[in-house]
Protein backbone atom coordinates (compact mmCIF):
# COMPACT_ATOMS: atom_id res chain seq x y z
CA UNK A 1 0.00 0.00 0.00
CA UNK A 2 1.31 3.60 -0.89
CA UNK A 3 0.45 6.87 1.36
CA UNK A 4 -1.47 8.06 -2.37
CA UNK A 5 -3.60 5.12 -1.80
CA UNK A 6 -4.14 6.28 1.89
CA UNK A 7 -4.26 10.36 0.94
CA UNK A 8 -7.52 9.48 -1.18
CA UNK A 9 -9.95 12.31 -0.26
CA UNK A 10 -7.84 13.53 2.33
CA UNK A 11 -6.98 17.31 2.64
CA UNK A 12 -4.12 18.61 2.14
CA UNK A 13 -2.56 21.19 4.60
CA UNK A 14 0.49 23.67 3.99
CA UNK A 15 2.40 21.33 1.28
CA UNK A 16 6.14 21.91 1.11
CA UNK A 17 5.87 23.83 4.69
CA UNK A 18 8.32 22.76 7.56
CA UNK A 19 6.28 22.56 10.62
CA UNK A 20 7.38 23.26 14.29
CA UNK A 21 9.01 20.63 15.93
CA UNK A 22 7.76 19.59 19.78
CA UNK A 23 10.15 21.53 21.42
CA UNK A 24 9.15 24.66 19.54
CA UNK A 25 5.02 23.94 19.06
CA UNK A 26 5.19 23.42 23.25
CA UNK A 27 6.60 26.62 23.59
CA UNK A 28 4.54 28.47 20.81
CA UNK A 29 1.41 26.94 22.02
CA UNK A 30 0.84 26.01 26.46
CA UNK A 31 -0.48 22.35 26.75
CA UNK A 32 -1.77 22.23 30.15
CA UNK A 33 -2.03 18.15 29.91
CA UNK A 34 1.40 18.12 28.39
CA UNK A 35 2.81 17.68 24.97
CA UNK A 36 2.75 14.22 23.53
CA UNK A 37 5.14 13.47 20.93
CA UNK A 38 5.99 9.90 19.14
CA UNK A 39 9.58 8.65 18.76
CA UNK A 40 10.99 10.16 15.34
CA UNK A 41 10.76 8.04 12.52
CA UNK A 42 13.73 8.18 10.39
CA UNK A 43 13.99 6.94 7.23
CA UNK A 44 17.07 6.46 4.85
CA UNK A 45 19.44 5.59 1.93
CA UNK A 46 22.65 5.59 4.17
CA UNK A 47 25.25 7.99 2.98
CA UNK A 48 22.23 9.73 0.75
CA UNK A 49 19.94 11.02 2.18
CA UNK A 50 18.25 11.11 5.46
CA UNK A 51 14.03 11.79 6.33
CA UNK A 52 12.98 12.19 9.79
CA UNK A 53 9.67 12.92 10.55
CA UNK A 54 7.96 13.75 14.47
CA UNK A 55 4.57 14.92 15.42
CA UNK A 56 3.65 16.52 18.44
CA UNK A 57 0.05 17.00 19.92
CA UNK A 58 -1.73 18.72 23.02
CA UNK A 59 -4.89 17.24 24.22
CA UNK A 60 -7.37 18.97 26.28
CA UNK A 61 -10.22 17.60 27.79
CA UNK A 62 -9.97 14.50 25.71
CA UNK A 63 -9.82 16.30 22.80
CA UNK A 64 -7.16 17.16 20.14
CA UNK A 65 -6.55 21.14 20.84
CA UNK A 66 -3.47 21.53 18.40
CA UNK A 67 -1.36 18.89 16.43
CA UNK A 68 2.15 20.45 14.64
CA UNK A 69 3.84 17.96 12.15
CA UNK A 70 7.52 18.34 12.04
CA UNK A 71 9.83 16.87 9.16
CA UNK A 72 13.78 17.17 8.59
CA UNK A 73 15.39 16.26 4.85
CA UNK A 74 19.42 15.71 4.77
CA UNK A 75 21.02 15.20 1.47
CA UNK A 76 24.54 13.75 2.43
CA UNK A 77 25.91 13.46 -1.05
CA UNK A 78 25.48 16.23 -4.00
CA UNK A 79 24.49 13.12 -6.63
CA UNK A 80 20.99 13.38 -4.56
CA UNK A 81 18.14 16.38 -3.76
CA UNK A 82 15.09 16.61 -1.61
CA UNK A 83 12.44 17.46 -4.21
CA UNK A 84 10.44 18.53 -1.23
CA UNK A 85 7.03 17.59 0.78
CA UNK A 86 4.75 15.83 -2.16
CA UNK A 87 1.36 15.47 0.10
CA UNK A 88 0.45 15.69 3.61
CA UNK A 89 -2.35 16.04 5.73
CA UNK A 90 -3.67 15.91 9.30
CA UNK A 91 -7.59 14.34 9.59
CA UNK A 92 -9.45 14.79 12.48
CA UNK A 93 -11.22 11.42 13.59
CA UNK A 94 -14.67 10.71 12.16
CA UNK A 95 -17.60 11.30 14.51
CA UNK A 96 -17.70 8.57 17.30
CA UNK A 97 -14.17 7.90 17.20
CA UNK A 98 -10.98 9.67 18.69
CA UNK A 99 -7.94 8.69 16.40
CA UNK A 100 -6.82 11.25 14.29
CA UNK A 101 -4.38 10.92 11.34
CA UNK A 102 -1.13 12.32 10.30
CA UNK A 103 0.43 11.74 7.12
CA UNK A 104 3.72 12.77 5.27
CA UNK A 105 5.04 11.78 1.63
CA UNK A 106 8.38 13.89 0.64
CA UNK A 107 10.56 13.26 -2.29
CA UNK A 108 14.49 12.87 -3.24
CA UNK A 109 15.78 11.80 -6.58
CA UNK A 110 19.62 11.11 -6.48
CA UNK A 111 21.20 10.63 -9.97
CA UNK A 112 23.02 7.04 -10.97
CA UNK A 113 26.25 6.11 -12.31
CA UNK A 114 25.48 7.58 -15.79
CA UNK A 115 23.71 10.39 -14.29
CA UNK A 116 20.18 9.39 -14.38
CA UNK A 117 18.26 10.55 -11.94
CA UNK A 118 15.63 8.16 -9.90
CA UNK A 119 13.34 9.49 -7.30
CA UNK A 120 12.07 7.94 -3.84
CA UNK A 121 9.08 8.59 -1.93
CA UNK A 122 9.39 8.04 2.14
CA UNK A 123 6.24 8.40 3.78
CA UNK A 124 4.53 7.87 7.42
CA UNK A 125 1.15 7.33 8.44
CA UNK A 126 0.91 7.76 12.42
CA UNK A 127 -2.82 7.08 13.81
CA UNK A 128 -2.93 8.63 17.57
CA UNK A 129 -5.47 9.50 19.96
CA UNK A 130 -5.79 12.19 22.52
CA UNK A 131 -4.26 10.53 25.71
CA UNK A 132 -1.27 9.77 23.77
CA UNK A 133 -0.68 6.25 21.99
CA UNK A 134 -0.17 6.43 18.35
CA UNK A 135 0.34 3.63 15.70
CA UNK A 136 2.98 4.41 13.26
CA UNK A 137 3.13 2.96 9.63
CA UNK A 138 6.03 4.44 7.25
CA UNK A 139 7.93 2.98 4.24
CA UNK A 140 10.40 3.94 1.14
CA UNK A 141 8.25 3.80 -2.29
CA UNK A 142 9.37 4.50 -5.93
CA UNK A 143 8.43 8.09 -7.38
Amino acid sequence: MTIKNVLAGSVVLCAGLTFAGAEEASAARPCASGVKTIKPVVLEDPGRWTYTYDLSWCADGGTVAWAEPSVIARVHTPACRWVGRIEESLRKPPQGSSQWTATDMSEFSCADTAGKEHGVNPWVIVNFVPAGAYKVTSGIDPA
